[in-house]
């Protein structure tokens, strides 16, 4: 289909962006990968009257090493997220990520940050964000605040984005302990979609820092499981049912989708012994 007619606006700053945006509330969409949106404009699910391409804003794309957290800028595409050298050593999860969610050429242009603002059901790159701790900078006009990823997502593609207001970057706080992570997914047989999917960070040594488990796919909205994670400082490596038992408690009270490619039902088990599986194999002792 042919996308409804709009305004295109290009800025060369921020402040520009967050003028453009301001007063047109949600006649306006922000155009950063556009992987996304792009499909939305042309089976007219979404028909902004003006769309704001940040590609020539400067700065943006840039991916910021300092210590203690690594900021990636609303413009820096995910492959070259993944690819950086800093990113990979520091958040291995990441590229596990990439090589789960979409492919080259999708990455090639999709922004993380954008992914986040997306706040998909199936979010890959939203639900490895939330288990890393990630905080989003937010901008509009003269004002700057910063939310938790938790804060920020909502729900399904809602964000606690104001009108007038853009996401800057995205800060990841790099590990300062020992800690393992692991991206696991689902995936449908024919679509390659997330039926499930979990990202999970685990201190390598009990009492050294808290388990972070976010999920995306099955449920209504990537969201980290605050009750599993508790719940996993007071279990002994190796109890299996233990754990098995932590995590139906845990996905008990949650909702979750259900379409044409996979119920509701079907869903939450799936997520169900992804995690046990998951979790179990991070946590049991290595027998070598």
């Amino acid at each position: 289909m042919i996308p409804a007619p709009f305004a295109l606006h290009r800025p060369d700053t921020v402040e520009q962006a967050c003028a453009a945006l301001d007063g047109h509330g949600s006649d306006a969409e922000v155009l950063a990968g556009g992987q996304s949106l792009i499909a939305d404009l042309k089976l007219r699910r979404k028909s902004p009257r003006l769309l704001v391409d940040l590609s020539s804003v400067a700065g943006l794309d840039g991916i910021t090493v300092e210590p203690g957290r690594i900021t990636i800028g609303a413009m820096a595409r995910q492959a070259a997220v993944v690819t950086h050298p800093e990113v990979s050593q520091r958040l291995p999860l990441l590229p596990q990520v990439a090589r789960a969610a979409a492919d080259p050429m999708v990455r090639t242009r999709g922004t993380l940050v954008g992914a986040c603002c997306q706040a998909a059901a199936g979010g890959d790159w939203v639900a490895a964000a939330l288990a890393l701790d990630g905080t989003v900078v937010i901008e509009g006009g003269a004002t700057q605040r910063e939310l938790s990823l938790q804060e920020f997502v909502l729900g399904e593609e809602r964000t606690a984005l104001r009108p007038g207001e853009i996401a800057r970057s995205l800060r990841i706080p790099t590990p300062g302990a020992s800690v393992v992570m692991t991206y696991r997914k689902v995936k449908h047989v024919s679509v390659g979609w997330s039926v499930a999917s979990a990202a999970i960070v685990l201190p390598t040594r009990r009492g050294e820092g808290r388990a972070r488990i976010a999920v995306s796919g099955a449920v209504t909205h990537p969201q980290r499981l605050p009750e599993l994670e508790s719940a996993l400082a007071d279990i002994e490596p190796g109890r299996s049912q233990d754990i098995e038992d932590a995590v139906e408690t845990a996905l008990a009270p949650l909702e979750y989708r259900g379409d044409y490619y996979a119920s509701a039902a079907y869903r939450k088990r799936r997520l169900a012994v992804l995690l046990r599986r998951s979790i179990t194999e991070l946590v049991t002792p290595s027998s070598s």
